[in-house]
């Protein structure tokens, strides 16, 4: 999207009250700024305003997808390692200690971006436009409004359905819940909206723009989500065939590094550029606003210039090493599990030659610097392999492939060119494996999960029913996905609050004796409850 977004922080400041203001007293309009009365006049606006529409949900630091406080609430799973003494919201998330008041939410965000699609709705009536052109850009807005809907759902359940601007909402900014499934409904609403009105492909000038691909892929997983398995596999059938060309990279690794972008396992991808905004990564929504990826400065190893924050769960090893690779092939394990983790090869197997990276790092350099905050950790112990101790780094999103020093660190914007594959076609594949599972179509259901499998270099299996089918299921969305935020609503999806428990209590997760019903959503923030006198928390958390 190198067209728009460029445009996202300048006109996202100019267009943030839109919709919630109400008349002065005087009635005045000030020619010298764009507000609603003299704004949507051309194209361009509408353009304009569709940059700030997807805003929230890609701000490279607090945006959803950033690496701050998004990332860190969304990874919040048995696949992650939080190291003790980061952000005091990050413990009490991942230990399950948290309550409303905890910092780092982002409810605000999404309905910042729910409100901004409304005023969209609202105006773009008024711009002399190409009547197809219109269409596409409802469509563009109506995915991303049902986008915002699908996260709120996912990760707070009941919440206020708005459709109009707040300014004028009769109930302005007070609104109570709707329940859960009322929710999902508008999610789905707006992605066949979407689905009928964005195009198969975009010009390369617009590429990260949402597509008629994605909008179904949305709507599959939304349909997989609320167990409407037999229109969800309808809907990512589709994707399988022509007119989409979506299929797996060969190398998995093509799907983190910033050289092969906008692949064709791509179905939609936050398009980043250092080249626009300022050096300072902190920036928000503002002019010189930074357009970097930021995320390897959180995940990445110490001594790479990142502030090293995570590591991998104990359990994702152990899954990782639990099925190798048929004799005879170039690797022992998992060819993903090559791409997910920093590891010595020859502690493990022989063949291969030991990595460096960062300026020629070896492994065991990565190990050393990292051991003071590892230590901290005594909890943390990965599996022995052939009587030797365990010992990985996350590789998965950190700058692995920039073999400089300091390669991590977001404050050098050679640091921050990569983009964020929000929806691969790997998850297309393993959505419609569980929905044909679901439906007894084993043969759709094996077929898809043959491809994942192929990719990852294991040997072909087979599988007498559908619940063998569902497990495998399981097990490789858990490999396919290690620290792309999914693992956390996977879990929930298929598993009752005791039984989630049970499993972060086998895990090792941080925490896991913490766990409670409630923990399945997040709190709306106190601060939502203190000022909407007519919101209820969620049930759970009453």
């Amino acid at each position: 999207m190198k067209i728009s977004i460029k445009k996202y922080a300048m006109a996202a400041t100019v267009l943030l009250l839109m919709g919630s203001c109400s008349k002065d007293f005087l009635d005045r309009v000030n020619p010298n700024k764009p507000v609603e009365n003299i704004f949507w006049t051309k194209e361009a606006d509408a353009q304009a305003a569709m940059a700030t529409i997807y805003s929230p949900i890609r701000k490279q630091m607090d945006g959803y997808y950033g690496g701050y406080s998004g990332w860190q609430t969304m990874n919040r799973a048995d696949d992650v390692w939080f190291l003790i003494g980061e952000e005091p919201f990050t413990w009490e998330l991942i230990n399950f200690l948290n309550s409303a008041g905890t910092a780092g939410s982002n409810f605000g965000d999404l309905y910042k971006g729910i409100n901004r699609a409304n005023v969209f709705f609202k105006n773009i009536d008024k711009v002399p436009m190409d009547g197809n052109k219109k269409k596409e850009l409802i469509a563009e807005a109506s995915f991303l409004r049902g986008m915002y809907y699908f996260l709120l759902a996912a990760n707070y359940g009941d919440a206020p359905i708005l459709l109009v601007p707040a300014g004028d909402d009769p109930e302005g900014t007070n609104k109570g819940s709707s329940p859960e499934a009322e929710v999902w409904k508008q999610a789905i609403s707006d992605f066949k909206v979407a689905k009928d009105g964005l195009p198969v492909t975009r010009p390369a000038a617009e590429a990260g723009r949402v597509t008629k691909g994605a909008a179904i892929a949305y709507l599959g997983k939304t349909l997989v989500f609320t167990k409407q398995y037999a229109e969800a596999e309808t809907e990512l059938k589709a994707l399988l065939t022509a007119p989409y060309t979506y299929d797996l990279v060969e190398n998995f690794e093509d799907n983190f590094k910033n050289n092969t972008k906008l692949n064709k396992e791509s179905v939609w991808e936050l398009v980043y550029d250092s080249k626009f905004g300022s050096d300072n990564p902190w920036g928000q929504e503002e002019p010189n606003s930074v357009m970097g990826f930021v995320i390897p400065n959180f995940a990445g190893p110490a001594g790479t210039g990142a502030w090293f924050k995570l590591t991998p769960g104990i359990s994702i090893v152990r899954d990782f090493i639990s099925e190798e690779r048929p004799a005879g092939s170039d690797s022992r394990f998992d060819k993903r599990m090559y791409t997910s983790f920093f590891w010595k090869y020859s502690d493990y197997e022989t063949g291969l030659t030991d990595g460096a990276w960062f300026g020629n790092l070896s492994f065991d350099k990565l190990w050393s610097e990292s051991m003071a905050k590892i230590s901290a950790n005594p909890e943390l112990v990965y599996p022995d392999i052939n009587g030797k101790q365990g010992r990985f780094l996350i590789k998965k999103y950190t700058n692995f492939f920039r073999n400089v020093s300091g390669a991590n660190s977001m404050y050098d914007a050679s640091n921050r060119d990569n983009d964020f594959r929000v929806f691969r076609f790997a998850e297309v594949l393993l959505l419609h494996a569980e929905a044909c599972a679901k439906n007894g179509n084993m043969a759709g259901a094996a077929s898809s999960l043959k491809r994942i499998r192929d990719r990852a270099g294991l040997a072909n299996k087979t599988w007498a029913n559908a619940d063998e089918l569902m497990k495998e299921v399981i097990h490789q969305n858990e490999l396919e996905f290690f620290f792309e935020g999914h693992r956390f609503f996977d879990l929930k999806r298929w598993y009752s609050p005791a039984e989630m428990k049970q499993i972060f209590v086998n895990n090792k997760k941080q925490g896991a004796k913490n766990f409670q019903p409630k923990h399945y959503y997040l709190p709306i923030p106190e601060g939502e409850i203190n000022t909407n006198t007519k919101i209820q928390q969620h049930p759970l958390w009453r």
